[in-house]
């Protein structure tokens, strides 16, 4: 098993795994009407399904943030 069929299994395997935790905690967040918390899950669900799922994107994303909060910061 190459390097990137090794990756591609853990990234399949977390994501799993994170799917499966996120669907518990977010249903018994709706069944207690937590509404804030169900939104602020989903939305935290999503930013770590974009790194889990697309890693490469994840990586291009922060760095173009740094180097914005670098040019705020650095002027």
């Amino acid at each position: 098993m190459s390097d990137n069929g090794l990756v591609s299994w853990i990234l399949t395997v977390v994501g799993s795994l994170f799917a499966a935790v996120l669907a518990v905690r977010g249903f018994g967040h709706w069944m207690k009407k937590e509404w804030g918390a169900l939104i602020t899950h989903i939305v935290g669900g999503a930013v770590v399904a974009v790194m889990i799922f697309t890693p490469n994107q994840a990586v291009t994303i922060l760095k173009f943030i740094g180097a914005k909060i670098t040019t705020v910061f650095t002027g």
